[in-house]
């Protein structure tokens, strides 16, 4: 570790290389999309990330003569620790070169900084927020397209958290959907025994009512994933800051809800794959930015939809709802010009989920993640994650 010093993120030029980085890094990757900084940068915020309240986060930088070699962060979340076997905490914005050493010495300063706030594991590379961004570490799938929000890393990457000691927690499959090959005939078979019942309809997002949507979207949520390791219930209000959040980039085609009578029971939420036009930002969102990403994504409209999350509520799971929402979907969405929908993760832990999309939606896995787990007692029983 010559000439390697490694210190806390504290100051503007700390921060300017901190997410100068991933540039170095993955110079001259074409298949690497470099995540907006705006954004990343909002989660070490305490104004712009909620999970502040719960917890904490902090940052560290390593410099070899005077260049920016390697970062992590490391963080917890207190919610967190009711639900595991021990007190666990993260790390995450893992950019590191191929150098063990210069790894194992922003892994133990991150053992370091969790064991002085009683933690006693560690998971990463993840996210000090949801799990629906920046999350998990890239295994399989180097040379294909990467949607928004994921992450993308070196294969080398792999080598560096393993040799330290880290053990799958759980692994994590990106489907992909060609939607011109049709579905297996089975999914036919059960789309039609729904959309054949008079009481449920389907309905796409028709306005920027983002109170009635985030309603919908919350009743249907709480529902169907209460079952899940580490839930937590959603409010309404944060469905709704999605939903306005998400407003510059809405196609209201790509989000479909559906009902039982009047009552909300399923729902797929898509989005124009923002990271077709954020490949020719170069990572940066401010006012050039935005002009850039206007201006691709209105002379050239988008092929690939990204499923962030779809559901359906227990209740009416097992009867062919998801078949006749995808149904749906796809023939609406293939009119209005897309042709790929790539499905946000689905953890090897959720064999249900993966069976509809492997059986019935025919999707073919696109890339493949891993969340790793470390504990720091070396003779505690390492238990992967629970299977619902």
């Amino acid at each position: 570790m010559q000439n390697m010093n490694i210190s806390v993120i504290s100051t503007k030029k700390d921060v300017k290389e901190f997410h100068q980085l991933p540039f170095i890094i993955n110079k001259n990757n074409k298949y690497w999309i470099p995540h907006i900084k705006q954004e990343v940068e909002n989660i070490f915020n305490p104004d712009k990330n909620f999970f502040h309240q719960y917890g904490e986060i902090e940052r560290f930088i390593i410099r070899r003569n005077g260049e920016p070699i390697g970062r992590i962060a490391v963080f917890y979340d207190e919610r967190k620790f009711k639900k595991e076997a021990q007190p666990t905490g993260g790390v995450g914005f893992f950019e590191c070169i191929d150098d063990q050493k210069c790894a194992n010495l922003l892994f133990n300063r991150s053992i370091e900084w969790l064991k002085n706030k009683n933690i006693s594991a560690m998971d990463g590379p993840i996210n000090f927020g949801e799990r629906d961004r920046y999350w998990g570490l890239l295994i399989d799938g180097f040379e294909k397209h990467t949607v928004y929000g994921q992450n993308y890393n070196p294969k080398y990457y792999k080598k560096l958290f393993e040799n330290f000691g880290f053990r799958k927690y759980f692994n994590q499959h990106v489907y992909c959907k060609d939607l011109s090959i049709p579905y297996p005939e089975k999914f036919y078979e059960r789309s039609n025994r729904i959309t054949g019942r008079k009481k449920i309809h389907f309905n796409h997002m028709e306005n920027y009512d983002f109170e009635k949507y985030g309603k919908y979207f919350t009743m249907i949520y709480n529902d169907a994933w209460k079952s899940h390791h580490g839930f937590k219930e959603m409010r309404t209000e944060k469905a709704v800051k999605m939903f306005k959040k998400m407003k510059s980039i809405i196609d209201k085609k790509l989000i479909w809800f559906g009902f039982y009578e009047k009552t909300p029971v399923c729902f797929f939420i898509g989005i124009p794959d923002p990271n077709q036009y954020f490949k020719l930002i170069n990572g940066d969102l401010n006012l050039l930015g935005k002009i850039k990403f206007m201006y691709y994504k209105t002379m050239n409209p988008a092929k690939i939809c990204s499923g962030m999350v779809f559901g359906v509520i227990p209740k009416f799971q097992k009867l062919g709802m998801e078949s006749a929402l995808a149904d749906i979907v796809t023939k609406n969405i293939s009119k209005a010009g897309y042709t790929h929908v790539m499905q946000t993760w689905i953890g090897d832990f959720n064999p249900k989920m993966i069976k509809i999309c492997e059986n019935f939606f025919g999707s073919d896995i696109h890339q493949k993640l891993t969340t790793y787990r470390y504990l720091f007692n070396k003779n505690a029983t390492f238990i992967p994650h629970p299977i619902i």
